[in-house]
């Protein structure tokens, strides 16, 4: 129960934000700490970056002795998988906002 809080807390300002940016122009250039305010181009580059702390993550919660072998099998691969969806779908949606 206690991740429930924090994800609908997240989801909701998501949402917020998500439609606060949504018919806005996007900055392609510089830095800009809101996500929603990138183009899909900026987003892609984001998300490349993040990859090899995401890497090291997953193989932090593997060698970690803290964490349970199922929350291992279930949050290693849910981290792994929305990664790589993440980075290809924002390089699709660039590809297709620049044709």
């Amino acid at each position: 129960m206690s991740f429930v809080v924090p994800g609908v807390i997240s989801a909701i300002v998501i949402a917020v934000l998500s439609s606060r940016y949504k018919n806005k122009e996007k900055t392609d250039k510089g830095f800009k700490l809101n996500y929603f305010a990138l183009s899909y181009r900026r987003k892609w580059i984001r998300t490349a970056i993040i990859g090899p702390f995401i890497i090291s993550s997953a193989f932090y919660l593997y060698y970690s002795p803290g964490f349970t072998t199922m929350a291992k099998m279930l949050v290693i691969p849910t981290m792994l998988i929305v990664f790589v969806l993440q980075l290809i779908y924002n390089l699709y949606m660039w590809k297709k906002k620049e044709d």
